[in-house]
């Protein structure tokens, strides 16, 4: 993407947040619930009717569905992006500064035949696929008020509330209002049934699927140190059958920052540092990241492995938003370990599900974060508090 620099005017606009990253927790530490937050926060209102013309723009951050036939191009969201800015104080070039940071830094996944988003699906090996009204709607209402962690890593502007493995989107609906799946609404059935079909088309697999979901929102904009979602043992034997999703609760759609490893140079160069041989290691390359949009209505699922990041806030709303575990299941027996590793013991099943866990360092060397060597996508830093709520 190409970068564009805000001037001087734009920056002078940017509410600082301490750092545009602060210091990631430890990767040997999980994602951990923070029953008893450690700073006050604003509980976000979120049960709103997509309808609803009674709030202000400047009240939740909304944006046009694009046409599925992708006929509208990023330049055009950009604009309906921009539309959402309070640009009282910005004359005309800084606005079109502001503007031109959003076309080129923010990709908005409107549709799979859209060549910008194909080729960022087949770069991520990612799928985008429809989610419908019905169940959005259901979805969002039975969200909690105040979803009852935080992510755990220094940043603390993410709230999250996991589901339990047995609970797919029909049982956390049905159970929000003390009824059976089958008491659901025809409509609301219909589309669950459309929304798990579409992930298992979507992976290719004929097999049992199964996942598990998270509600998040974000209290204020703080960029998310890339990571991975699950420990590397785990990724290094499952990845293949792992898979991960993310999908907007409401019309404000929901933002991610990506990011391809393209490993360490071919060539040493300044800065680089010495290997226990005391011969030069080759530098690592620096990946600026991706920021990706998901509208409302959009699902976006990602292999296991995929380095990522969240943290934006654009909208009173936090930008609701639910994330999925996704397990391809393998035949019967085939993920089993024999307890105590001679064979002939009990078959204990590994359940990889239960383990998600944010992983913030180097898969090679703990004592590196990720964020070292994934970097925020240029242009991120004008939008604090210009574009996205800090």
């Amino acid at each position: 993407m190409v970068a564009i620099i805000a001037n001087s005017a734009i920056n002078a606009l940017i509410v600082k947040n301490k750092d545009a990253r602060s210091e990631s927790i430890d990767s040997f530490s999980s994602t951990i619930d923070v029953h008893a937050p450690s700073k006050s926060h604003v509980v976000a209102t979120h049960h709103h009717d997509e309808d609803d013309d009674s709030l202000s723009s400047s009240e939740r951050c909304q944006f046009d569905i694009v046409t599925e036939n992708g006929s509208n191009k990023n330049d055009t969201v950009g604009d309906d992006l921009f539309s959402k800015v309070d640009t009282t104080a910005l004359d005309q070039e800084q606005q079109l500064h502001l503007r031109q940071v959003l076309q080129s830094t923010i990709l908005t996944l409107s549709s799979p035949t859209h060549s910008d988003v194909r080729n960022l699906l087949d770069a991520y090996n990612g799928h985008l696929v429809n989610v419908g009204h019905n169940l959005l709607t259901a979805l969002r209402n039975a969200a909690p008020s105040q979803l009852a962690a935080r992510v755990g890593d220094y940043n603390e502007n993410l709230f999250y509330e996991m589901r339990d493995m047995d609970q797919n989107v029909g049982s956390i609906i049905a159970r929000s209002s003390n009824n059976g799946v089958d008491s659901l609404d025809s409509s609301v059935r219909q589309d669950i049934h459309s929304f798990e079909n579409s992930i298992q088309t979507s992976l290719g697999n004929s097999k049992k699927i199964s996942y598990r979901g998270s509600f998040m929102q974000t209290e204020s904009t703080m960029y998310q140190p890339a990571h991975v979602d699950y420990d590397y043992p785990i990724l290094s034997n499952y990845s293949q059958r792992l898979f991960l999703a993310f999908f907007p609760l409401t019309e404000e759609g929901a933002f991610l920052q990506l990011w391809q490893d393209q490993g360490p140079s071919t060539a040493a160069t300044n800065g680089a540092s010495c290997g226990s041989d005391g011969n030069v290691a080759p530098a690592a390359v620096v990946q600026e990241g991706t920021v990706v949009y998901i509208p409302y209505g959009k699902m976006l699922i990602l292999p296991s492995d995929t380095i990522h990041g969240g943290g934006f806030k654009c909208g009173k709303g936090g930008n609701l938003r639910f994330h999925l575990y996704i397990d391809v299941e393998e035949e019967e027996d085939e993920t089993s370990k024999t307890v105590g590793g001679k064979g002939g013991g009990e078959k204990e099943s590994i359940a990889l599900l239960e383990h998600p866990m944010n992983k913030y360092t180097e898969k090679h060397d703990r004592r590196r974060e990720l964020c070292e060597r994934f970097v925020d996508a240029e242009g991120l830093e004008s939008l604090l508090g210009v574009f996205f709520d800090v």
